[in-house]
């Protein structure tokens, strides 16, 4: 299937894009009336920096794979030291 458009005048091209732009802005507020509110982050505001509860347990991951990254460079220098 192949689509061809095109335009003959300037402002041809501008109502096309109005349309296009208005389109796409249909879309986003439909996407943001339907999507569940869980999808968006929930600010603690006990927090002078304003974390949320998921970005600190994402910082927690991070913290706990770093640290396991850690253990195995330290390791592997281990090796490489005792190697001859």
């Amino acid at each position: 299937m192949k689509l061809e458009v095109r335009f003959d005048s300037g402002p041809e091209r501008i109502v096309a894009m109005a349309a296009f732009i208005a389109i796409l802005a249909m879309v986003f507020m439909l996407g943001y009336l339907i999507s569940p509110g869980a999808a968006y982050a929930e600010w603690d505001n006990s927090s002078s920096f304003g974390d949320s509860y998921y970005l600190r347990q994402i910082a927690e991951n991070i913290d706990d794979v770093v640290e396991g990254l850690s253990d195995i460079s330290g390791t592997l220098g281990e090796i490489e030291r005792s190697l001859p």
